[in-house]
Order: structure tokens, then sequence, then C-alpha cells
């Protein structure tokens, strides 16, 4: 009995921990969202300017260097993670999925193509040591960059030098082509590892990023309509279409562009990482939420257990003083 009740002490000790847990993720998520959604009207104001200055400009005459594609001989992957534990099964998938990548990608079959990788997450950091370079390769990774403490409420500052490392190494000849290995947001209840080529820079894709961090369902889930009637922001019109205006451009489209480029791919590269947060939390909450249901489960199997071990001691009690009292009559 003193062992059981023991264990239900600790089965109860541990369910509330978990409990508190899948509420502090809860609402971590949640905070995840709201920062993501905040930034989409900069966002979209920006792709706004981008595309007027794209239509005013020859685009055969500017150079845009992030833009600019080369023959492809060294990859930089980028794998997304956690620093933390007890979160499901979030970064096994994301290493799952970078390991098919490695093993798949299209130039992973070249001799002279090599991959390169950068870990955002002590989990990450971890994985890429400790992992083979590809099924056949027989080599270690080679980790030419770290990135931890992207915490729970990102703001778009401390993304800088992530965004700065890709564009830097990127515009020197270091690698390229950059591959991010991350979690796509899309409910509370399912996420979904997404590979993303973000350079050479495709204006396109950070639209479409920009887009899809509103979750399917949810608290958040209306407010795609929301932003859809909002004058100046995409708003009542067919995607990447905003309303014509004459501009005078100084001191170039080409010199505008050069400048407004890098703001957003760091503004790609910050809902990436908001993406991530939001699915860490989001995972980390269902984790807590199964291991607060079974610590539940086993509590009352463990009571139930307790019970009948003190009934059974009662009956053995009553009938040993019962039988000593019939041996003395």
């Amino acid at each position: 009995m003193q062992n059981i009740k023991s264990r239900l002490g600790a089965v109860k000790n541990i369910g509330q921990i978990t409990k508190a847990m899948e509420v502090v993720s809860a609402t971590k998520m949640r905070k995840s969202q709201e920062a993501a959604l905040g930034s989409r009207p900069y966002a979209f104001f920006a792709l706004e300017l981008l595309e007027k200055l794209l239509k005013a400009g020859d685009l055969k005459k500017i150079n845009i260097p992030l833009s600019a594609s080369r023959e492809i001989k060294k990859t930089l992957v980028v794998v997304v993670a956690s620093d933390r534990g007890l979160a499901g099964s979030f970064n096994s998938q994301v290493f799952r999925v970078a390991d098919a990548l490695l093993a798949r990608d299209d130039h992973a079959a070249k001799p002279e193509h090599e991959f390169v990788f950068a870990a955002v997450g002590k989990k990450a950091e971890n994985y890429i040591l400790s992992a083979k370079g590809g099924p056949a390769s027989g080599r270690k990774n080679n980790l030419i960059g770290k990135f931890r403490g992207f915490g729970d409420f990102i703001k778009t500052e401390e993304v800088t030098p992530l965004a700065e490392f890709l564009t830097d190494g990127y515009l020197k000849g270091d690698y390229d082509r950059v591959l991010v290995v991350s979690t796509h947001f899309r409910t509370a209840l399912f996420q979904e590892v997404l590979v993303r080529q973000i350079l050479p820079f495709d204006p396109e894709k950070i639209e479409q990023i920009v887009k899809e961090i509103v979750p399917e369902r949810g608290k958040f889930s209306g407010l795609e309509a929301a932003r859809s009637s909002t004058p100046g922001v995409g708003g009542a019109q067919t995607p990447g279409v905003f309303p014509r205006a004459d501009y005078i451009l100084e001191p170039t489209p080409a010199e505008i562009l050069n400048s407004l480029i890098p703001h957003l791919f760091k503004m790609q590269i910050y809902h990436i990482i908001l993406e991530a947060n939001a699915s860490e939390h989001s995972a980390r909450m269902v984790a807590m939420k199964n291991a607060a249901d079974n610590a539940d489960e086993i509590a009352t199997d463990l009571s139930i257990s307790y019970n009948k071990a003190r009934q059974a001691a009662i009956t053995g009690e009553m009938i040993e003083i019962s039988g000593t009292q019939s041996a003395l009559t």
C-alpha cells in the first residue's frame, strides 16, 4: 500500500506539471501567431513597392545580386528545430525530412556538389554534428553556422544575424543555393515540414510564406478575410495585383531594389522562424496534453489498486479479529 501511495503521489505531481506546461505552450503558440500576423501588413506593403519597382525598371538592365542564379556547386541547408525537448515528434519530423532531402535532391548525386549546413536551435546542431552527410557519403556534415536563442516571442531584429549570415555567404560565393528545412504551421494539431529555397531570392515565394502564416483553423483563421478587405494590403484584388499609381522614384529603381530586397529577405526569414516557433509550441502543447491525460489514467488505475489493497487489508484484519474471538470463546 505504501508503494502504491508513493507512486500515486508522483504521478499526480507529474500530471500537474504537464497540465501547466500545456497551458503555457498554448499561450506561447497564440502569441507567436499574433506576432506573425502583426508583421504581415508591413510585408505586403513592401511587396507592393517591390512589384511597382519591378514594373518601373528594366529588369534586364538591373543587377540584383541576391536574385542572380548560378551553377549550383554547393548548397547550404538550414535546419530549423528547437532549443528544448518535450515537444513530441516536432524535431524528429524535421530531421527525417532533412535526411530525405540529402538522399533525393537533384544535385546530391553529382560528385562535384557539396552540402554544408547551418543549425537553428540546439537540437538541430546536435543532429547535424551527429549525422552523416547522406546515406552513401560516409562523411560528417560540415556545420558552418549555428544559431540559438530565438526565444518564444522573437522580434525582427533578432533574426538579423541569421539573415546577414545567409546573404553575406551567398554574395561571397560560399554557396550557390540556400534551402531551409522548417515546420509550416497549418493548425494546432497539424504541422507540416517543408523544404523551401530562399536563395536565389524569389519575391513570389516570400509572398506565399507571408500569406501562409494565417492558420487554416482556430482563433486567427478568420483574419485572412479581414486582411483581404483592407485597402492597400492586397485587399479585394487578384493576388499580386495592386492599385495603379504614379511614382517618382529616387535615386533609381535599381538602387531602391537592391536596398529593399535585403529587408524582404529578412522578413522572409522572420516568418519562417515564427512559423517554426508556433509549430514547436503547438507540438509541445499536444505532447503535454497527452502526458497529462496519461497521468490521469495511471492515477485512476493506481487509486483503484490502492483502494483494493486497502480493502483487502481491512478484510484480513477483520478475519483475524473474528478468528481470534472465535478461538477465545
